[in-house]
């Protein structure tokens, strides 16, 4: 057993120094020791047998306490040993008590035998004295099997004869705790010492979880605790350990493939559905470690493969599917499943729903340990194989149920409210109000009257004027008048500067007008010849005027939006009341364009305060937002389809993966190029607009390109998009110009040639991924399928599963499937009936009180009493630890026969089978008492 990766403690390390430990002198690591020597003569000289055995009494008997009858230490003064290898910040604080005078008297009921152990809870049996043990807590019979020759297993089995109660001492150092000699000798594949131990009445059900047999996801979690012996691990792992193997003997012959030395272990009475730490059987071991084989042997044997749930409330068959072991899924769902009819080679078969439904079938509730959820959304690519079989056929079944009309039914509510919204915004007035005035024609000299619109709104203008300008000495006090009334002059002169001020200033009106060099009116943009168009702000609540028709429309559009806003945010907290906050949250997770959609809502009816408060600007902020966030919602439903389903998937692996990665790395350049170049621009330098100046030709008579940072990162983020020949001639205009430049010249380099080729690179790499993912589109509509079904309510899911499955004999809800079957396929089928049959037959055995292997029970000698671990959350109603008995007390449970005609609707299914017989024996109940 090695772990390179395992954190080497300072007793391993002492185990190299074979003077530094006394026991090490008889027995060390390197095969040597004094009496190994000893015991290489009695093997080959048989006089000397008796003077080893005489060396044993006389070198062995200080070590041990009594004279090897050993005594019984508290489990608090174990633990605080043990708990002396940890860092600093977790050592416990020793209680005050005097073990002394506590071992003088233990407090145990002395007239129980030593096997019931229900009141000698807080205290151990051990042999060997805890001040003489090895570096890491172990005797000279554990270093006698850690060398496993033929000399060293002679000399364990001479130290058992002589002093018997030594064979249950374990390893006392944490890196090692709990492993026993029999530990040791499965690991060695010896079964005749696992047999030898076993006659001499060694505990089979001493549990080694030490921190090397720890998973190395849980370690850094490991504490101690004085009211218990055991360690405490966190509940989340993957379960990837070196030496993980279930920490019982008989879960170590089974990860190991020793069927030989698991069915002596068996045929003593050793319990495969007891379980570690971590919650963990003997068939979720095997489930981990893929032991298939292995895993049937433990079956027919009487291991129960439904009933017992680990801490994180997985099952054998869950387990499967929450680590994408998709070989060990399948057949486990062959165990499980029960033949109606075979006619030829179409079989029709019914799979149980309990743990494979994300439906429970009592409740109602959306159970997120199933096999469907756990598969679906699963992360590994394994889970993407398993997308197949009996798994898509009842996302089949759901789909055609009910999933299907209420996909597309959210689907054409969803196109009309977006309809509705885009009347609304589409018909949604702007603040300023358009109006014609009259002007003199361009081509008159001596004057020009411009007459303001008879009307203009009252907000913005309170009179009315009249006024002539015959001349350019005019123009100064027109723009004066002007000015007052907040209207721009037709005839002002403008230089680009000064454009570019206004328009920075946000000035509410048009100065598209040039003047000529002759004192001339030139027509701005888009205007007549005879008229002018002047822009008013309106009333600050415009949008609350109905005059026109239009507004009407947009007006019942609003309304409708309202409405359907507030529907939704209903359903969703409806949705939510059912489904648990957490559960909701997890469920919007997967539908990220929902969230956004939400959003909208949410800020749709936030504009109805705003609108009777005419906040008109603040209204027109949200309804930018609300139509940002509407139309993405599509995404959803567009996942449904095959045609556009994977580019959806894209989309969202690219902007959560490549676009986040690259997004890191550019704005660390932008950052760092926008400051160099906010610097370099404080030379700038501007210069007046010369008289001819009229097509902008002079350099540097524009603002300052980066007046402050925020435009800087602006700025280089346009450059980085190829648009930089502005900035380019801005450069001769500062101090710094071939800086500048050679700045320029490695921004180029590195952001627009390389980041930007980059992205286009891992985006390239991403699209061919998912394009040659098999089953990634089905695993998108798949998750469509599970979050309409959340949507529902618990009542109407379990009606919904009546649709689409079918009772058992035993009332059980289960899917009615047809296969067709090969040859191969006909002889695993009785194959595993086989199984089934040999699996119920152990039960039966060990029901009545017999080991599945054996008529007689061996009972042996235990030291700890197993207790079981209760899952997150508790045992599902009407369970216990090992089944539907909590007590751990065996029922026996006859099976029942019933003849029934299956009706599958909405699923390929026999008409009217024939008579079939569901045997249903329950899992078994094992008690923990030893």
């Amino acid at each position: 057993m090695g772990n390179t990766e395992s954190n080497v403690t300072s007793g391993v390390k002492k185990q190299a120094d074979t003077s530094s430990v006394e026991v090490y002198k008889y027995a060390d690591l390197k095969g040597g020791g004094i009496l190994v020597e000893l015991t290489k003569k009695a093997q080959t000289n048989k006089n000397a047998s008796a003077e080893l055995e005489q060396k044993i009494k006389e070198l062995v008997t200080p070590f041990l306490y009594n004279g090897g009858e050993g005594k019984l230490v508290p489990i608090q003064e174990i633990v605080l040993e043990r708990n002396k290898d940890r860092p600093s910040n977790k050592r416990l604080n020793p209680p005050k008590t005097d073990w002394a005078a506590v071992n003088g008297k233990p407090e145990i009921d002395n007239s129980m035998p030593e096997a019931a152990y229900h009141k000698n809870v807080k205290y151990r049996r051990v042999c060997w004295r805890m001040d003489k043990l090895g570096a890491v807590g172990e005797n000279i019979l554990h270093l006698c099997l850690l060398n496993a020759t033929s000399v060293h297993s002679d000399l364990a089995k001479r130290l058992i004869r002589t002093f018997p109660k030594l064979i249950n001492d374990i390893y006392f150092s944490d890196e090692y705790y709990g492993e026993s000699v029999l530990h040791m000798a499965i690991v060695n594949e010896d079964p005749a010492m696992v047999k030898f131990l076993l006659d001499h009445g060694i505990n089979y059900h001493e549990r080694c979880n030490g921190n090397f047999m720890t998973p190395e996801d849980q370690k850094a979690s490991r504490t101690d605790s004085l009211d218990e012996e055991w360690v405490s691990l966190c509940v989340q792992t993957n379960f990837e350990g070196y030496v993980y193997w279930g920490e019982y003997p008989l879960s170590f012959a089974a990860c190991l493939n020793q069927e030989e030395c698991y069915r002596l272990m068996l045929a003593r009475g050793a319990d495969p559905n007891l379980q570690d730490l971590n919650g963990n059987t003997v068939l979720h071991l095997l489930c981990i470690y893929e032991k298939e084989e292995m895993f049937d042997v433990a079956y027919e044997l009487g291991a129960d493969l439904n009933g017992i749930y680990n801490r994180q409330h997985l099952t054998p068959l869950t387990l499967a599917a929450c680590l994408a072991r998709k070989d060990m899924f399948f057949h486990i769902l062959k165990l499980e499943r029960e033949i109606y009819w075979q006619i030829g080679s179409i079989t029709c078969a019914a799979y149980p729903l309990k743990h494979i439904d994300t439906i429970d079938g009592t409740t109602g509730l959306i159970n997120t340990k199933s096999a469907l959820n756990l598969i679906v959304y699963g992360e590994k690519e394994g889970h993407i194989e398993m997308m197949e079989g009996v798994i898509v056929d009842l996302l089949k079944v759901k789909w055609n149920s009910f999933v299907k009309l209420r996909f597309f039914r959210q689907f054409a509510l969803f196109g009309v409210y977006f309809l509705f919204s885009l009347v609304a915004f589409v018909l949604r007035p702007g603040p300023m109000e358009p109006n014609v005035s009259r002007t003199i024609p361009t081509g008159s000299s001596n004057s020009s009257l411009v007459h303001v619109p008879e009307k203009p709104p009252m907000s913005s203008v309170g009179t009315q004027t009249l006024i002539t300008a015959p001349s350019d000495n005019a123009f100064n006090d027109t723009e004066k008048v002007l000015g007052q009334l907040n209207i721009s002059s037709p005839t002002a002169r403008r230089r680009p500067s000064a454009s570019l001020r206004s328009r920075r200033k946000g000035k509410d009106y048009d100065h598209d007008h040039h003047h000529n060099e002759h004192g001339h009116h030139k027509q701005g943009v888009g205007h007549s010849d005879n008229e002018e168009k002047r822009r008013f702000r309106k009333d600050q609540c415009y949008l609350l005027e109905m005059k026109a028709p239009d507004q009407v429309a947009r007006w019942m559009a609003e309304i409708v939006m309202v409405i359907s806003s507030v529907l939704y945010l209903i359903g969703a907290g409806r949705e939510m009341k059912f489904l648990g906050t957490r559960m909701f949250l997890e469920n919007l997770a997967t539908v990220p364009t929902r969230v956004l959609f939400l959003c909208s809502c949410f800020l749709v009816v936030l504009m109805v305060p705003l609108r009777l408060s005419c906040a008109s600007k603040t209204e027109d902020h949200l309804a930018v937002l609300v139509m940002l966030t509407t139309g993405p919602y599509f995404l959803f439903f567009c996942r449904g389809f095959k045609t556009v389903g994977p580019f959806v998937v894209m989309i969202y692996k690219m902007i959560m993966g490549d676009l986040l990665r690259f997004g890191t790395i550019y704005s660390v350049f932008i950052m760092g190029f926008a400051q160099s170049y906010y610097i370099l621009f404080l030379t700038y330098k501007q210069v007046e607009v010369p008289e001819d100046d009229e097509d902008g030709i002079y350099p540097c008579t524009g603002e300052n390109p980066i007046p402050n940072i925020m435009e800087a990162i602006l700025t280089m983020f346009v450059m980085s998009l190829n648009k930089y020949d502005m900035m380019y001639a801005a450069f001769e205009c500062t101090n710094h110009n071939l800086l500048c430049k050679s700045l320029f010249v490695m921004f180029m380099i590195i952001v627009t040639v390389l980041l930007v080729n980059m992205l286009i690179a891992m985006m390239g790499n991403t699209y061919q991924k998912i394009a040659e993912t098999k089953n990634e589109w089905q695993r998108q509509w798949a998750r469509i399928v599970l979050v309409v079904e959340r949507g529902v309510s618990p009542a109407e899911r379990l009606n919904n599963q009546k649709l689409y499955s079918n009772l058992m004999s035993d009332g059980r809800r289960a899917l009615i499937l047809r296969h067709r079957h090969t040859d191969e396929d006909k002889e695993e089928l009785k194959d595993l009936q086989e199984l089934r049959i040999t699996h119920k037959k152990s039960i039966a055995r060990r029901l009545k009180g017999s080991n599945p292997l054996s008529s007689g029970s061996h009972s042996p000698k235990t030291h700890r009493i197993q207790r079981p671990l209760t899952p997150p959350g508790g045992w599902p109603e009407g369970h216990g630890p090992y089944g539907k008995h909590p007590h751990g007390h065996h029922q026996q449970h006859h099976a029942h026969q019933s003849t029934a005609t299956i009706t599958q609707p909405n699923n390929p299914g026999p008409a009217s089978p024939s008579a079939s017989t569901a045997n249903n024996v329950p899992s078994p109940n094992s008690s923990n008492t030893l």
